[in-house]
């Protein structure tokens, strides 16, 4: 899968296999614009989404698109502990399991850890400049 980040226009996305976007025999570069496009609904633009795009995307016409692989630990370590929040709010606050508090947290931290690790890496220069030609504003 993957997402198409644009400065004006909702976050969308398309079902293509990620790996064409880093594929290095593909010159010239796919038009992105041709593919079907059609807004998410699970994942919301932000911030963190644009910094891993810089870093792992590829330029298309109206912005950067980017292999949904590299998002998977994005807002992960909060889902995982909202999860758990919910599941022992339905028991009516019962939870005598704190190993399960534990797995749940430790997991959170790998999450956090993972995307870290990801935004370790430098923007590429030419992916932030081409975002900011297109009239978006680059956080960083």
């Amino acid at each position: 899968m993957l997402y198409r980040l644009r400065p004006q226009g909702a976050l969308t996305w398309c079902d293509v296999p990620g790996y064409v976007v880093t594929r290095a025999d593909d010159q010239p570069p796919p038009d992105w614009e041709r593919l079907s496009w059609v807004p998410t609904e699970t994942r919301a633009f932000s911030n963190d989404l644009l910094r891993i795009a810089v870093r792992y995307g590829a330029r298309s016409g109206s912005g950067i698109v980017l292999d949904a692989r590299h998002t998977e630990d994005l807002g992960k370590a909060d889902e995982l502990r909202c999860d758990r929040i919910a599941a022992a709010e339905q028991r009516d606050g019962v939870d005598d399991d704190d190993g399960e508090w534990e797995r749940t947290e430790e997991a959170a931290r790998q999450a956090e850890a993972d995307l870290a690790a990801l935004l370790d890496v430098p923007p590429q220069p030419h992916l932030v400049a081409h975002w900011c030609r297109l009239g978006g504003r680059y956080p960083d």
